[in-house]
């Protein structure tokens, strides 16, 4: 049972934060009961990366947390108090409407007209509410599959995605959005197979210069064998490519991505104002009280994790996060690695990567037609969207170039970050398919 976890938890540890990965309901009897029974339920004790989407909190008092608010996750259901009992005055608003731009030089791309103006891309995601005012007459909806019978609630996710790639406020406002929008059913990747193929159909009726160049899809496939319906998946991918579409998905091993965020306040145009993606930060943390504590066992380890979740005078709910995904690592890894290797593993952690901005940024949402979300703390799977709306502005200027050339170029062009990593720099990404 435990090596049947193992790539589960890894990707957890990795990718996002997952609370309540539910040990207690994983044990079997070899013991593990005494090192992981009674893991208390987290006492949260800072108001950093506080949840409120959609959550009435008129009642609540904000005006100490002027140096953390940028942090928040809410959106425009959220109802706030008063300015009284804000840091400043319509602070909530002013975050909402700051966090839209993406930065890093993409106002500078827009006065020259790189828009993706005249790209055709397309968003292969959960169902989403197709009249959202971030799209409007420039979106193709084409359903996929059927909801089941009690429906299906319109997906947040694809309205990220979507919404990064070609929204008002995306990467490429002028595109051409084709969404193909997948009742997943009981085996997403068929469905999301049906979806390409069906995209692949509609390509054929489109003339030369409105054909789809780029396609973001929710669920990507690296090895054809991990279960049933992935080859069809990742051939119908490889059918897509074949068709010169350039395909994006989560966890691609040709462009490693990580995320970043910068401070709405700051200048977000300045790559020295932005920092490494809070999931990180938020792992290095808890990884570094581990080895600042002297846990020299995956045993120390739990114990510590445990009496953190009740007594961290400053315990966050990211970091609550990180010690609830570091116990699932521990009750699968007990057996596989040494506790010192893993945890040299997380403080040491530097892979090349790009680090595109899903900090702080506000994206539409699926609550109407004019529903947005402002995180201060991002998922990294959006930032497919980030991507093939770069891809979008490279095709305008170059309609002729590969996959493989502007995802070697995204990389080569990138402004070099903290440690291995670097920034997205559209503006010289773009100017490196326009030189001879």
């Amino acid at each position: 049972m435990k090596k049947t976890l193992v790539l589960l938890l890894v990707a957890a540890m990795i990718l996002t934060p997952l609370v309540g990965i539910l040990i207690c309901a994983q044990l079997d009897d070899t013991g593990d009961e005494d090192l992981f029974s009674n893991i208390p339920q987290p006492k949260i004790n800072s108001n950093r990366y506080l949840g409120l989407r959609g959550l009435n909190v008129s009642l609540a008092d904000f005006t100490a947390d002027g140096d953390i608010f940028h942090t928040f996750t809410f959106d425009t259901a959220t109802q706030w108090p008063g300015d009284d009992r804000l840091p400043e005055p319509g602070l909530p608003e002013n975050l909402l409407e700051q966090g839209k731009y993406l930065g890093l030089g993409l106002s500078a791309l827009r006065e020259r007209g790189i828009t993706g103006k005249g790209v055709a891309v397309a968003v292969i995601d959960k169902p989403l509410f197709g009249a959202h005012e971030a799209f409007g007459s420039r979106m193709t909806y084409i359903e996929v599959g059927s909801a089941g019978p009690d429906g299906e609630q319109p997906s947040f996710h694809g309205a990220h995605v979507a919404g990064l790639l070609a929204g008002t406020d995306g990467m490429a406002p002028d595109a051409r959005l084709y969404y193909f929008a997948v009742h997943e059913g009981e085996n997403p990747y068929f469905r999301y197979a049906e979806a390409i193929h069906k995209m692949l159909e509609i390509q054929q009726g489109l003339a030369e210069q409105d054909k789809i160049r780029v396609a973001a899809i929710a669920q990507g496939v690296e090895n054809p064998r991990l279960s049933e319906g992935t080859p069809e998946l990742f051939d119908a991918i490889a059918k897509a490519r074949q068709e010169g579409i350039i395909v994006i998905y989560p966890g691609m091993s040709v462009l490693p991505v990580t995320g970043a965020g910068c401070p709405p306040y700051l200048d977000r145009d300045n790559p020295e104002n932005y920092r490494q993606w809070s999931w990180t930060l938020a792992k290095r943390e808890i990884a570094g009280e581990l080895k600042a504590r002297s846990a020299n066992s995956w045993e120390d380890a739990v114990y510590i994790l445990k009496q953190m979740l009740t007594y961290e005078e400053s315990l966050d709910s990211l970091q609550a996060a990180a010690i609830d995904t570091f116990l699932g690592v521990a009750y699968v890894y007990r057996d596989y690695l040494e506790f010192r290797d893993w945890l040299a593993m997380v403080l040491g952690e530097s892979e090349q990567a790009l680090a595109v901005p899903i900090d702080c940024i506000t994206v539409p949402n699926a609550q109407g037609e004019s529903g947005y979300t402002y995180y201060g703390s991002g998922g990294l799977s959006w930032s497919t969207g980030y991507i093939a709306g770069l891809a979008a502005l490279g095709l305008q200027v170059k309609p002729v170039a590969t996959e493989q050339e502007i995802l070697d170029l995204l990389w080569s062009t990138g402004t070099p970050f903290e440690e291995s990593l670097r920034l997205p720099n559209p503006s010289a990404f773009v100017d490196s398919l326009t030189s001879p």
